[in-house]
């Protein structure tokens, strides 16, 4: 069966990449879930336009690519960093970034969850078509945690972006540049320019994975959409569904329309989960019921 998928996927163009760790890829902790941290950062697209402000493009002749990534697994403290400025094969302008989608493909791939700030609107759509467009078959299922939206379900700050919330939270600011023109010297093959892009990609990975661990204990609270449960990856005991650890007391009570649960706070990082089982109740003929 595996020699007959791999012929159907050969005629279809469709190639892994998944089986090999690539070269100076970072590879995730052993034990416990892979979370990935990740940032991508693209290419604007070069289009014909009728007029500079709220304008409909004629036609578009050079679609957006992927320029760079960069990523961090939660346990390790090396952020990694991939261009197509690595590709061997690189020269100044060029628009390949099938080294840099198949890198970014093998993470997402060897996740278990990937967390992104405004990720499942733009991040992960956006690197579903590059690895689409370089005929990448898709990476094997993994959750998501998106940090905007989670901030904007439970919190009202003025501004939701990175910048503005790790600066107002006293976790570090993004690294200054110049705009726009930073990207177009980069696609020209600047090294000074990529070396700042570098710069600015890694420190958006330390201020995502910073503002994921302060928002994580407010993330899937009890009757609240949930963050995935890290109790599966512990063997069966009780621990933290948010960040695994097993430093839980007994704290309140969850209860729904019909039935309520035991809830736990996490001492570590403060977060609630609730029992599985739900309390058991009496109905109104004094039987039991859970």
């Amino acid at each position: 069966m595996g020699k007959l998928l791999d012929d159907l996927k050969a005629r279809a163009g469709i190639q892994s990449v998944y089986r090999e760790t690539p070269t100076g890829m970072i590879e995730p902790p052993d034990d416990g879930p892979a979370i990935l941290f990740y940032d991508i950062e693209t290419t604007p697209a070069l289009a014909w336009v009728w007029s500079a402000y709220k304008t409909n493009a004629i036609d578009i002749e050079q679609p957006s690519y992927l320029l760079c990534f960069a990523y961090q697994w939660l346990g390790n403290a090396d952020i990694g960093y991939v261009s197509v400025r690595d590709n061997p094969r690189y020269k100044p302008g060029s628009t390949d970034d099938r080294h840099v989608a198949e890198r970014l493909a093998w993470a997402f791939d060897r996740a278990d969850i990937t967390v992104a700030h405004n990720g499942d609107r733009f991040d992960v759509k956006k690197a579903n078509t590059y690895f689409l467009r370089n005929n990448l078959e898709p990476p094997s299922p993994y959750q998501t945690i998106d940090t905007l939206k989670e901030t904007k379900r439970e919190f009202g700050h003025i501004k939701n972006n990175l910048d503005y919330l790790a600066t107002t939270h006293g976790l570090g600011s993004k690294v200054r540049h110049f705009g726009a023109g930073l990207w177009f010297d980069c696609m020209d093959g600047d090294p000074t320019a990529w070396q700042r892009m570098e710069q600015y990609n890694r420190r958006d990975v330390d201020l995502l994975r910073d503002w994921y661990l302060k928002i994580r204990p407010w993330i899937g609270r009890p009757g609240k959409k949930a963050h995935p449960n890290l109790g599966h990856w512990a063997k069966g005991e009780r621990v933290c569904t948010n960040c695994g650890s097993d430093n839980l007391i007994i704290d309140g009570t969850h209860r729904a329309m019909v039935s309520e649960w035991r809830t736990f706070r996490c001492l570590d990082c403060g977060a609630y989960s609730r029992n599985r089982g739900a309390v058991p109740q009496k109905n109104q003929e004094g039987v039991r019921t859970v």
